[in-house]
């Protein structure tokens, strides 16, 4: 999902609420129900760097994929 399409996938939801889910197609259905339900990939990483960060404790995303 491209940032444009982020956008304009954003902006269908908030002009229609959560029944626009079903004009999107699988793909970004699912990216934007995820964003909504909490898991947000990126926000979880950034919250354990940050936690690193303050234990001084190295970290790496390498080892876990």
């Amino acid at each position: 999902m491209t940032k444009t399409e982020y956008k304009k996938a954003r902006r269908l939801i908030r002009e229609n609420g959560n029944y626009a889910l079903r004009w999107l197609n699988d793909e970004h259905r699912n990216i934007i129900e995820t964003l909504q339900a909490g898991k947000d990939k990126l926000a979880e990483r950034a919250s354990i760097v940050a936690w690193c960060k303050r234990e001084n404790t190295p970290y790496s995303f390498y080892n876990l994929m």
